[in-house]
């Protein structure tokens, strides 16, 4: 069994997810190999928000989005007693992962969300499963929080590309996840587990990969 890449949304770095945070910690310590990209979470999406009303560009504040990421992964990183400096490209990150058999990132470039990063890093380690673990239970065929949202068990790449297909990519923007991802995903078959990180021991059986309840797309 391949190490699954982890893709860790920045909602977990909030006050309300810091417990979460805490179990996720003691959990991944037991893990003798991990891969983790870490997002940026709301304090970078409030000041990516605040810097736009400024008139700030999108490619700048993709940078600075990027900026909040790799602080998180640093955070991570120190919390778990690894190392001090975090990889800031893919092939740094495929390095240390070989060297070591953890990794543990946040974003590399404008333009590309920390689910992308996470695909590329699967792609680059041949890893067959992204585990995507946000405030989210998974991909519902529409608003989660209209009525009657309803959450699936399983899509295809194409049917979840077409769902999230209207949606534009902004800087600091907060989608499960994005086309992009998908387009990875699908050319080199890569599972995406979509799992909520407020219910860890489920998504400890996910990375495990015991049986789980959120969306697996693939």
């Amino acid at each position: 069994m391949t190490t699954p890449v982890i893709s860790l949304g920045g909602s977990i770095f909030s006050k309300e997810g810091e417990r979460y945070l805490e179990t996720f910690i003691s959990g991944i310590k037991k893990e003798r190999k991990y891969a983790i990209v870490v997002g940026g979470g709301p304090q970078a999406r409030e000041r990516i928000s605040w810097l736009r009303k400024m008139g700030v560009g999108e490619y700048q504040l993709d940078m600075m989005g990027i900026h909040f990421t790799r602080v998180n992964a640093l955070s991570l990183s120190l919390a778990l007693g690894e190392i001090e400096e975090v990889p800031t490209t893919i092939d740094a990150a495929v390095r240390d992962f070989k060297i070591y058999g953890k990794v543990i990132m946040g974003g590399t470039e404008p333009g590309h969300t920390t689910d992308a990063v996470s695909l590329l890093l699967a792609e680059a380690i041949g890893s067959r499963t992204v585990i995507n673990v946000t405030n989210v239970d998974g991909l519902y065929d529409r608003n989660p929080d209209d009525p009657g949202a309803r959450r699936l068990k399983e899509a295809s790449y194409v049917r979840a590309i077409k769902m999230l297909s209207e949606e534009k990519r902004r800087a600091g923007a907060n989608f499960p996840l994005d086309i992009l991802s998908l387009n990875i995903a699908r050319r080199s078959e890569i599972k995406i587990k979509i799992v909520s990180f407020k219910d860890m021991e489920n998504v400890f059986n996910c990375i495990k990969g015991k049986r789980y309840e959120g969306t697996v797309i693939g």
